[in-house]
């Protein structure tokens, strides 16, 4: 890789800069785990600096770990109900991620950890793909590689061998989708070596690579992937978040004080975004057709959703110290908007280091907003729509800003975490530097989880700190995926930590709420009815979600439609408004149900996991 030069100057440094590399005596913009500018010198020792102390987990066995007891900082603790505890040994899923840490301190290493949360064998009942890093210094390393982990009466079953899904490439994410409209979700694992792989789901059996095949080569450093119907036709197009141009051969070797520390990519060239176009099940990059090299940035996270409320599936890109783009679905092509929008800054007009994104109408106003996490000293952003087209950024005014400014946030989602019908929003916060405590003082490489709970249209309220000892862990977290995974109507979660064991958070809430539970399936929309947006009303409160292609960082969460009713016991009605702009109602429907909705078709109430619902 041809390192770009060093330039002379640089924007003034902001306050709370964290931390910034050195190298050749000038100053450079800085990126992630940086996110601001810094001077550089050539007068550096090796890092002498002691080892951080692993944090405690709660997630590695059955026995009580006593939380730290350094306090989080969000301000006064709300009384909640909310409950989250490490999932139960019943469940059997565990999972301990490899990043390969390396004393070169090569960027992957610190970025890496994905997860998917996706019924693979049609039971309707989620199962758990987690996305391995691997070993840089041997990338064949048989005891690295991402899981399988399918979904069965009693507890989750390690499937990944019988699957086929072996170890090929240094690990970053995954994307899922039903590409060629077989009923069955397909793969996509997304490398830091360039060697990406679309996995066809064969009947539920295992996993065929047919990356070779459908035209996909390797592309660079790709992070974040999602499916989604580019043209309206009916079949699954890919995007593809790319990252920088980066080899292990031509490093730089950054240090801060004299300490060793990983370098910002601010120093390398960002890798513009690809675009595969589904052909009949065969791949096609239109990337250059779409002109996205004018819009190289450093991609890290993407969302699908209908921003502009046409009908069809727009993107929208997290970018590292880049402007973030707002991706426009134009009858096919792809318009960018993000500046004009108000989406592509912060509140000051400023590039931010921008890692994930999650998707909800924050204010009941039926307009889609955007959340979005950020390096430490930034906020997670959230952009409102304040007119046609226009949103501001509100995160303080939300009360989102003050205590996300305190962590360093990666993976996103909102979710219903109470089942009031309010969508409730986490982060998964760990530093990007595993020596940051030896020059930063009150800053951890592990770091408390974020749980903010919705209190009224449009304001949030840190609940980190009251919602379950499973809250209180510190992790090194990076992929966060939502969904039902015991299926009794409570939202859980699964948060990849870098170099450790996943956490595995199982909602214990009582009381539960009632809920409705929507397993949506296209027919002339593409099969996993990506871009369905659901309607649902009971009585005077209104709720509407959509089923998203992509959100959150390097993870996919459970694609299953959760709407919580409270103390309703039932529905007045359900619309559906399919990707290919059909408009179905069911009617009430009574509460506490899963029920799959095949286009066109009644709801069948179906009970998770009890049998498998055949194309």
């Amino acid at each position: 890789m041809k390192q770009p030069a060093a330039r002379p100057t640089a924007p003034r440094p902001r306050p709370g800069a964290d931390q910034a590399p050195c190298i050749n005596n000038f100053f450079v913009p800085l990126a992630l785990g940086f996110g601001l500018g810094g001077a550089l010198t050539t007068a550096c020792a090796p890092d002498t600096a002691p080892p951080p102390t692993p944090a405690p987990s709660l997630f590695t066995d059955d026995k009580p770990v006593k939380p730290p007891t350094q306090p989080a900082p969000a301000g006064d603790t709300p009384t909640t109900q909310l409950n989250f505890v490490a999932a139960p040994s019943a469940w059997k899923l565990a999972f301990t991620h490899h990043a390969g840490r390396s004393p070169a301190k090569w960027m992957p290493e610190t970025m890496t950890g994905g997860v998917a949360i996706v019924d693979i064998n049609r039971d309707g009942a989620p199962d758990v793909v987690f996305v391995d890093g691997g070993d840089l210094q041997n990338p064949q390393n048989p005891d690295v590689g991402p899981r399988l982990w399918l979904s069965t009466p009693s507890g989750f079953v390690d499937t990944t061998a019988s699957f086929g899904l072996t170890h090929r490439g240094y690990g970053m994410g995954v994307a899922a989708g039903d590409y060629d409209n077989d009923g069955w979700i397909d793969l996509y694992l997304t490398t830091y070596t360039g060697d990406d792989r679309l996995l066809r789901n064969e009947a539920g059996k295992r996993f065929v690579d047919v990356t070779a095949q459908l035209g996909i080569e390797p592309q660079g450093w790709s992070t974040s992937a999602a499916f989604f119907d580019l043209e309206g036709d009916g079949d699954l197009d890919l995007y593809v978040a790319r990252y920088v141009e980066y080899a292990l051969d031509t490093t730089l070797k950054c240090y801060h004080s004299k300490i060793h520390v990983y370098c910002a990519p601010g120093m390398y060239t960002p890798l513009p975004d690809r675009v595969f176009r589904n052909d009949n099940g065969a791949f096609v990059d239109i990337s250059e057709q779409l002109n996205l090299a004018q819009h190289a940035a450093k991609g890290l996270a993407l969302a699908t959703g209908d921003f502009d409320r046409d009908g069809d599936t727009d993107l929208y890109v997290a970018d590292d110290i880049s402007r973030n783009l707002l991706l426009t679905n134009e009858g096919g092509t792809l318009k960018e908007q993000g500046v004009l929008a108000g989406v592509a800054y912060s509140e000051l007009g400023r590039e931010e280091a921008s890692m994930g994104v999650a998707v909800a109408d924050s204010n009941d106003d039926g307009q889609w907003d955007l959340a979005v996490t950020n390096f430490q000293a930034e906020p997670t952003s959230l952009y409102t729509l304040k007119a046609p087209g226009v949103y501001r950024e509100r995160s303080d005014a939300a009360g989102i800003g003050a205590s996300s400014r305190a962590r360093l946030s990666f993976g996103i989602a909102f979710f219903d975490a109470d089942n009031d019908g309010d969508e409730d929003l986490i982060t998964a916060n760990g530093h990007i530097a595993d020596n940051v405590a030896s020059y930063r003082q009150q800053v951890g490489f592990a770091q408390q989880n974020s749980l903010y709970i919705r209190t009224g249209p449009g304001t949030f309220t840190d609940a980190s700190n009251a919602a379950g000892p499973a809250l209180q862990h510190r992790g090194v977290s990076r992929g966060l995926a939502v969904g039902d995974l015991d299926n009794d109507g409570r939202l859980d979660f699964i948060v990849v930590d870098n170099d450790g064991p996943a956490q595995v958070v199982r909602n214990a809430t009582e009381p539960p709420g009632h809920f409705l539970s929507l397993w949506l399936e296209g027919q002339t929309s593409n099969r996993s009815a990506i871009g369905a947006t659901v309607q649902v009303t009971a009585g005077d409160k209104t709720m509407v979600r959509e089923v998203r292609g992509g959100s959150s960082y390097l993870s996919v969460s459970d694609r299953r439609v959760h709407v919580g009713l409270g103390a309703t016991t039932s529905v007045d009605e359900v619309e559906i408004r399919w990707p290919n702009g059909e408009l179905q109602k069911l009617g009430p429907q009574a509460a506490d149900q899963f029920l799959h909705v095949v286009e066109g078709k009644p709801p069948v109430a179906y009970t998770p996991g009890k049998e498998q619902r055949l194309p």
